[in-house]
């Protein structure tokens, strides 16, 4: 028998900090301001038929069972093999949820997707993310499978208890992708021109690709070389399923980067530019502040994120 409450609900609501959330983790996370979770409907803390509001982003694999709930007052159903995401400040009631349900979770702050590079206000990713109150996909099995490898390899990297030297890049690696897959998938159902499945290929394979060489090739001819084909071809099909650039989306990765190891090590900005594999300090200050509006020396003294 399902859990549900007949109970109309509240005229209150209940306002779900991250704070709050990271009392439910049961392991030390290195990093405090996203969590990966197994959640089912023996560890469910929501009560049924009350409104609640997140101060967060939620990414939900449906792994088992089914789910019921209302967001502006639509109904929704998930169930195994369905994809949410739920974005920050929605007001939510869960009206019902099987016994056997059971989903993977990704909770995140807005200091961490800016962290990652995805500015809230300005970001493509986020704001088309968050145009809608919900995103729910149905019957994309490949999608929820990549996903779910991303999101099992997060967990893992968060863990202190886990040992490894390169958590922090790889953590933005597959943060990056995650954020990436979702937004190229919805990106495919929107486009009045269909991605194809070799153009899907190609973009997951340059995002692949980007993150790891992204420090020592900045020129998008490399990533094209890698691909096997043409540099005009690869920004042909980048443009059409991200509605970027490759040269935007390696120039991304690079702020990424660059703002990690001013903030997070005692790397100086000639180090850092070095580290870039950028020729001197002057084109790498010239790259950032093009970038960001401030020279790499003023972002480092500073306290911005």
């Amino acid at each position: 028998m399902a859990r549900k409450n007949n109970t109309q609900p509240a005229d209150f609501i209940s306002n779900m900090t991250f704070e709050e959330l990271l009392k439910e983790v049961e392991f030390d996370l290195r990093i405090k301001e996203f969590v990966v979770m197994t959640i089912d409907s023996t560890n469910y803390s929501v009560k049924l038929n009350v409104p609640y509001r997140a101060e967060y982003f939620c990414m939900i694999l449906i792994t088992n069972g089914e789910e019921r709930f209302i967001i502006e007052d639509i109904r929704y159903k998930v169930s195994k093999g369905d994809i949410v995401f739920c974005p920050i400040g929605q007001t939510f009631w869960i009206e019902e949820i099987s016994n056997d349900y059971k989903g993977e979770y990704i909770f995140f702050s807005i200091d961490f997707i800016s962290n990652a590079g995805f500015n809230y206000k300005s970001s493509d990713v986020l704001r088309s993310l968050s145009e809608d109150p919900i995103h729910v996909v149905h019957n994309e099995p490949d999608l929820f499978r990549r996903l779910k490898f991303h999101l099992d390899e997060l967990k893992i990297l968060n863990n202190t208890e886990k040992e490894n030297y390169y958590f922090n890049e790889m953590i933005w690696h597959h943060f990056s992708l995650v954020m990436y897959e979702t937004d190229n998938h919805f990106k495919k159902t929107e486009t009045g021109n269909p991605v194809t499945y070799r153009e899907d290929e190609i973009t997951t394979s340059f995002f692949i690709l980007v993150r790891e060489h992204f420090k020592e090739e900045h020129s998008v001819q490399f990533y094209a070389d890698k691909l096997f084909i043409s540099r005009k071809y690869l920004t042909k099909v980048i443009n059409k399923t991200m509605f970027k650039s490759p040269r935007d989306i390696i120039h991304q990765v690079l702020i990424v980067e660059a703002r990690l190891l001013l903030k997070n090590s005692n790397a100086n900005v000639n180090e850092v530019a070095a580290q870039l594999k950028f020729p001197d300090q002057a084109s790498f200050s010239k790259f950032f502040k093009k970038q960001t509006g401030i020279s790499p020396l003023t972002y480092k003294r500073t306290d911005l994120y």
